[in-house]
């Protein structure tokens, strides 16, 4: 009789998909879009090509999927605008695996794509700092909007890209020197 313990467990659809995302965001993040296969997606992730397919579509369309900042927005600019630069600064400072929608290396991701660079800008733009200035009161929303995460973005780059384990302060230090300069911005 097999052991009961150690049977492997079937994966849900919403795990394979989220395990799909996760390769996909690996591959993405880490090398031009037009090197990368559905096939090595499938193998990264333990699923088949077919199984991408099925609930993607296409590699365009897991591309899509991954530069979709909708849930990242929701996430960040969540809670009253007081205190949100804070709330900001606390998320964008957190060192993030390189797929997550917060990191910055999904902006880098593209490759020489055109196309790919062209729906990445223009889904941050709309998804992010649109996002923003609608929440923004006063003159100049948009240009606040995205001077904040112009500086959110300066911020991850350094401590998750250009410093990472050589980084000083915790997250609460940076967030209590550089969140009342992003407050500033926010609150016009």
């Amino acid at each position: 009789m097999p052991d009961q313990g150690t049977a492997p467990s079937k994966r849900t659809a919403e795990q394979s998909r989220s395990m799909i995302v996760e390769a996909a965001g690996r591959a993405f993040a880490t090398r031009p879009y037009s090197e990368i296969t559905l096939k090595e997606i499938a193998e990264d992730a333990g699923v088949s090509a077919p199984l991408i397919i099925k609930y993607f579509g296409s590699k365009e369309q897991l591309f899509d999927a991954l530069v979709d900042f909708r849930a990242a927005a929701e996430l960040v600019f969540s809670g009253p605008l007081d205190g949100l630069g804070a709330r900001m600064v606390s998320l964008f400072a957190r060192p993030l695996e390189p797929y997550k929608p917060l990191s910055v290396s999904i902006l880098f991701m593209s490759g020489p794509s055109e196309e790919s660079s062209r729906k990445l800008r223009a889904n941050y733009s709309s998804q992010m700092v649109d996002a923003l200035a609608e929440r923004l009161t006063g003159p100049d929303a948009r240009l606040r909007a995205e001077l904040a995460l112009s500086m959110l973005t300066g911020l991850a780059i350094m401590r998750r890209r250009m410093m990472q384990e050589h980084a000083t302060g915790t997250p609460d230090e940076v967030v209590a020197h550089y969140a009342p300069l992003v407050q500033e911005l926010l609150d016009g």
